[in-house]
């Protein structure tokens, strides 16, 4: 049987934001019992960044589901990288920033894997890569979740949409690593201050002295990342060396983790459609008009279908990537079907 995808075309903003609660009310089809929490996944842009998913459509997502019943909140985690989004409170920060605020959106806005992507809870996953993933501590407590996602290329899996951001998205640091890299962190002597603050921190006693320097034994190193996190000299690097097929494939076996038990509803939107995914901090012009809003309860059937409608676009962006690997995956694992039947609203 095919999955149903749900299309609700348009290129204005304000025509999408009142015809959400249409595509809602058909995606959920009902209301939530006993005021059940109810998490919102979203992605609020790296700093500079302008084609983000805008927080009106959380506002909106929030009202309707409020009047269903539920009671909601929005979501997300630290990045793996150095940046505005590395720690929970400037992460807090730019959220508000860019609109994510209880005053602006109506609901409060958490970061699920604690001040620097250290608390995580550790997932069983049966994958070809992954035997145990480390999830966001906050997501295995989320019985219902909505993502908001927005469709756009990407330079390691060809686009991001549902399963990003629910694989990268819900992982917490030593989780987003694990599927970025095949290498275990290294400190730069150079850049380093010498404050023992990752020795410390370090749960697994993976990092020495030598000769005054601080260096990671791999040996002992479960790639956890959280030295990383603790690093203010940004002197912990990593080595983005992880083959698009095998990081794509790991894409989709952390989403299977991250959703694993859950009632989960996906909507993507494909708006703003760039090359590169929302973590540049830079302005970037979109390689494709605007479509519209799809959404599904198949986060797999959900990619492929927004795949499908602009795959020329995506193709051309990044030629060397096969953006077709993490839903053949996403499928064989029993993340979801790649076939499906699109409603149009």
């Amino acid at each position: 049987m095919r999955s149903k995808v749900l299309f609700l075309p348009g290129e204005e903003k304000s025509e999408l934001l009142e015809r959400l609660p249409l595509l809602l009310g058909r995606l959920i089809d009902g209301g939530f019992s006993n005021d059940a929490f109810c998490g919102m996944k979203v992605h609020v842009g790296e700093n500079g960044n302008t084609t983000f998913v805008p927080a009106d459509f959380a506002r909106v997502g929030v009202r309707f589901l409020k009047e269903a019943g539920a009671r909601p909140f929005l979501f997300e985690t630290n990045t793996l990288y150095y940046g505005q989004r590395g720690n929970t409170v400037d992460h807090l920060n730019l959220a508000a920033k860019h609109g994510f605020s209880l005053e602006k959106v109506g609901a409060p806005f958490l970061i699920a894997d604690g001040m620097r992507g250290e608390s995580s809870a550790r997932i069983p996953v049966k994958g070809k890569h992954i035997r145990e993933a480390q999830i966001a501590s906050l997501v295995p407590n989320i019985p219902c979740i909505v993502g908001l996602s927005h469709f756009k290329g990407h330079m390691l899996s060809g686009f991001g949409a549902t399963i990003k951001n629910f694989s990268m998205g819900c992982a917490a640091r030593g989780g987003k690593l694990q599927i970025h890299s095949l290498s275990k962190p290294w400190i730069d002597v150079e850049r380093c201050t010498r404050c023992g603050e990752c020795q410390k921190r370090c749960p697994a006693d993976a990092i020495e002295t030598k000769g005054g320097d601080f260096v990671i034994v791999r040996a002992k190193c479960t790639g956890c990342a959280g030295c990383i996190g603790v690093c203010t000299a940004r002197a912990v690097r990593i080595q983005w060396n992880e083959a698009s097929e095998s990081a794509s494939q790991k894409m989709a076996e952390y989403a299977l983790a991250a959703l694993s038990g859950k009632e989960a509803f996906y909507v993507n939107f494909l708006v703003n459609i760039t090359k590169e995914c929302d973590c540049y901090g830079e302005k970037m012009k979109p390689i494709h008009e605007d479509v519209g809003i799809l959404a599904s309860r198949d986060p797999v059937a959900v990619d492929q279908a927004c795949l499908d409608m602009v795959e020329e676009e995506i193709g051309s962006a990044h030629k060397e990537v096969d953006p077709e690997i993490q839903l053949a995956h996403g499928e064989r694992i029993g993340l979801g079907k790649r076939d499906y039947e699109l409603e149009e609203l």
